[in-house]
């Protein structure tokens, strides 16, 4: 999405336009309250809840055996990427996602019942190893949309924007 110049200022190149904004915004608290909204909305919907299972399980299971390999998993799986401790139905089940991590036959990448710690019907046993390969850890797409908005809201204060949908280049 294309800038024009800060509000008040003559910025002439994105490098400019960049350290303005930089400047601008850490002179505000505007991202550190962004990221406690985010942080807020993706606890609201169980997402910090599943990303803490998933490393705990990766580690319990011994499929990760530092914290750096944990934390390359479960930032694999937070991407929509395979990875080997992740399991062989990772990979099948990247494939068939939608963008920002929304999924056509889950509500927000959980599964009912199953998710490590959660209580479970005494027919299902909880499986470690199918949790590890099942669970959905990819920010909602609703939270993306969220954050974009936030911090289009952030940059409107700041500079002028012009519209992605205007095809004249007129300035909302």
């Amino acid at each position: 999405m294309p800038a024009s110049t800060p509000a008040g200022g003559a910025s002439a190149t994105p490098d400019a336009l960049e350290s303005d904004l930089l400047t601008k915004l850490s002179a505000t608290s505007a991202l550190e309250d962004l990221q406690e909204n985010l942080l807020s909305s993706l606890h609201r919907v169980g997402w910090t809840e599943r990303i803490t299972n998933l490393a705990t399980e990766l580690l319990r299971a011994g499929r990760c055996e530092t914290f750096d390999d944990m934390m390359e998993a479960v930032v694999a799986s937070a991407e929509g990427r395979a990875h080997p401790a992740l399991g062989s139905k990772n990979s099948e089940k990247n494939g068939d996602a939608t963008p920002n991590g929304t999924k056509a036959s889950k509500s927000n990448g959980t599964k009912k019942g199953n998710a490590a710690g959660a209580s479970h019907s005494e027919n299902t046993p909880y499986d470690p190893v199918k949790y590890i390969e099942e669970v959905d850890v990819r920010i909602p797409e609703t939270i993306v949309d969220e954050g974009v908005r936030g911090l289009k809201d952030i940059l409107r204060e700041m500079v002028d924007l012009e519209d992605e949908n205007t095809s004249n280049g007129d300035k909302k």
